[in-house]
């Protein structure tokens, strides 16, 4: 059973972190070539898709990281213990659970308020004919950037996630 529960963890790890390094290695990339309204129709049209399931993934990480640690008989309330986290194991999951409420926090303030947002400013600048006064466009700009920092600082705590995970395994 337990087998069973960390691959279903490990596989929707591997759907959220890889929705996450796709975007930023590849479509970011990509999208440099293509104006801001072909670009701003790209991320949204990925968004929309993506949404759904990438927080369908981190629903399934939270449910079967809560089931992985009651099959390895760790009792949940030891995670309220600061001498929990006096021990090598807990020092990782530490790490890895502030790393993933982290990723959570900025996920949520990216996909349901900048994204948001930004949207709302997309929508006025397509009304105005589409070229937008000044300051929709350093509106637009600011989300941009915005929605482009918080998913460099998610990738780097996805890999804080990947790393602090190896030193779960090799604390045992």
């Amino acid at each position: 059973m337990r087998q069973i529960v960390l691959f279903i963890h490990l596989f929707a790890a591997v759907f959220w972190i890889g929705e996450m390094l796709m975007v930023g290695f590849v479509l970011h990339p990509v999208s440099r070539n293509l104006s801001a309204v072909e670009r701003s129709a790209l991320f949204r049209a990925v968004g929309k898709a993506s949404l759904p399931l990438a927080w369908t993934a981190i629903a399934i990480l939270v449910v079967t990281g809560i089931l992985n640690l009651i099959l390895m008989g760790i009792p949940l309330g030891s995670l309220l213990l600061p001498a929990f986290y006096a021990t090598g194991f807990g020092r990782w999951l530490g790490i890895k659970l502030s790393a993933v409420l982290a990723m959570v926090v900025l996920s949520f303030i990216h996909d349901f308020h900048v994204g948001r947002r930004a949207t709302a400013i997309r929508r006025e600048i397509e009304e105005s004919g589409g070229v937008p006064p000044e300051v929709l466009a350093r509106a637009a700009e600011r989300y941009r950037r915005l929605a482009m920092r918080i998913g460099v600082a998610n990738v780097i705590l996805a890999v804080v996630v990947l790393f602090a995970a190896a030193g779960l395994v090799a604390a045992g």
